[in-house]
């Protein structure tokens, strides 16, 4: 039988999420996606970022509490995983437009990780 716990705390891996997600905000405010194109430190600290969070989120669908809490509010965990492993194995080619979309979504998502982790913390509470 398959054990439903993570290495570490679910709770973590979302804090961390959010955190990355801030990190990625703070690399690209007022920044358009011209002037992103052509800032490479830019691009490698997104998509490092991007990456830590695609690990996450895949690492956490494992958890049934957690991706109960994923499905409910809608969350594209699939994609954001599968974002990751592509990431990952592009080696010779990096699709800056891709990185670019992503980090807009990932923006876009934070509040959903924020609910995912506030319910989470309730559960613990009950």
């Amino acid at each position: 039988m398959k054990r439903d716990r993570l290495e570490r705390n679910p709770e973590l891996y979302l804090s961390e999420i959010i955190d990355f997600i801030d990190r990625i905000d703070a690399y690209i405010v007022g920044m358009t996606y011209d002037e992103f194109a052509k800032d490479n430190r830019t691009i490698d600290a997104v998509d490092a970022n991007e990456r830590k969070i695609g690990e996450a989120v895949r690492v956490l669908a494992k958890h049934r509490r957690v991706k109960e809490s994923l499905y409910r509010f809608r969350f594209p965990y699939i994609d954001l995983s599968e974002m990751r492993t592509d990431l990952t194995h592009e080696y010779f080619a990096v699709n800056i437009s891709s990185i670019w979309k992503t980090a807009q979504t990932l923006r876009n998502l934070k509040t959903q990780f924020t609910k995912v982790l506030d319910e989470l913390k309730l559960q613990k509470a009950s």
